[in-house]
């Protein structure tokens, strides 16, 4: 069990008054409990005191092995008798649940405002909270009072335990193999779209069986050439361009191990940089190293966002650096703290974010660097073992 992240989320339902948690998110699911449910139809019954539960579909068993919980209740999700409604399923389930364990009458917090959530192991859908579910828990729960746990999750989740930022950096060293593959690939000729597929082919078939990962997915985007100054784009798009001699290559990759993931980028370079590409190069890696250096508890989010900036215009770019500096990582790839000019985020000990300062040049190419990293209690780690300049 981890104890550090359960005992923290325990003192925060204290303080909001909260008495048990129903969570039916997969990444809220894995942080109350160690599992992380394959297809999203799990519910985690979290107590404030005493054990949790999980209702979850009998073919996961297995997978629930990876957790600590031991008080397991199953349904059978596929059958042919009735429809698969596991809302319904767990309806009965949640009702005989409370009556046994005396929280009928409980305030119960639920995750009503999560507008961005983590993709499911299986990645092609998403089963989320809806009316439907909230619903479903009133009528098994009557008499309990409801109010929306969002803030109180979050809050807790917002510092990371050594568990999870050792999980975190597994998810780092398995995202370098990934880079491992974009390196031997990146050669004048070869499509942008050819290079992801090896990357995420990589992670995927390395890294399953690295330190006891059991699930692992790469989400890799190269951009080369005139594609990488549209990088600074809240998306990313490989596309079937063949690099050429001389350009940069933005390669993107969101990461996971085990439901963890990391937000990195790496930029290349076909053949030799010229003077200019070494210039914005240069720029890039001395503003990342210069926030590694000012990160430390206490020190506000905004101030280093601010201090990446001041570098790239020190060096006469400032212009061409238009999105923030960065965002917390961990059960999803973009959640809190927040790198920004605006951000009244303040560092501590236990987060774990990534900074991605960068420079987009019209006519030239993106040159972006992004790294990983877990606040100490006198600095900062850096979580990435893969170089930051390939030559």
């Amino acid at each position: 069990m981890d104890l550090e992240r359960v005992a923290r989320l325990r003192k925060i339902m204290a303080e909001e008054k909260i008495d048990v948690l129903l969570l039916r998110l997969p990444e809220n699911v894995l942080y109350a409990t160690g599992y992380w449910p394959v297809i999203g139809a799990s519910l985690a019954v979290f107590p404030a005191n005493g054990d949790a539960t999980l209702i979850m579909p009998f073919s996961e068993l297995d997978y629930a092995a990876a957790g600590w919980v031991a008080d397991q209740r199953t349904f059978r999700f596929i059958n042919m008798q009735a429809l698969a409604n596991p809302t319904a399923q767990t309806q009965a389930l949640l009702r005989d649940l409370a009556a046994e364990k005396g929280f009928a009458n409980a305030v119960i917090g639920y995750e009503g405002n999560f507008e961005l959530v983590a993709g499911n192991n299986v990645a092609a859908e998403a089963r989320v909270v809806t009316v439907a579910t909230i619903h479903a828990f009133q009528a098994a729960l009557p008499k309990a009072k409801f109010m929306d746990a969002t803030n109180a999750i979050k809050k807790s989740r917002l510092v990371k335990s050594k568990m999870e930022i050792e999980q975190i950096r597994i998810t780092n060293e398995v995202a370098s193999m990934g880079y491992a593959a974009a390196r031997e690939m990146i050669a004048a000729g070869v499509r942008e779209a050819e290079i992801a597929g090896a990357v995420e082919g990589r992670i995927y078939g390395r890294g399953v069986g690295y330190k006891n990962v059991t699930r692992a997915r790469g989400y890799c985007f190269v951009m080369s050439g005139v594609n990488s100054v549209n990088s600074w784009r809240p998306f990313c798009v490989s596309t079937d361009k063949r690099l050429a001699w001389g350009e940069p290559v933005l390669v993107e990759l969101d990461a996971m191990t085990n439901g963890y993931f990391n937000d990195l980028t790496r930029t290349f370079f076909v053949g030799a940089p010229n003077a200019q590409a070494k210039k914005v190069f240069d720029a890039v890696q001395e503003a990342v190293n210069t926030v590694i250096a000012a990160s430390k508890p206490g020190v506000r989010c905004a101030d280093l966002d601010a201090i990446a900036r001041k570098v790239i215009a020190r060096a006469g770019f400032g212009e061409y650096f238009n999105h923030q500096l960065g965002h917390g990582v961990g059960l999803q790839f973009h959640e809190p703290p927040t790198l920004h000019p605006a951000s009244n985020d303040v560092l501590e000990e236990g987060m774990v974010f990534a900074i991605e300062p960068a420079i987009y040049i019209p006519g030239f190419g993106g040159v972006r660097l992004e790294e990983n990293l877990a606040v100490t209690k006198t600095g900062c780690d850096s979580l990435c073992p893969f170089p930051q300049r390939v030559d």
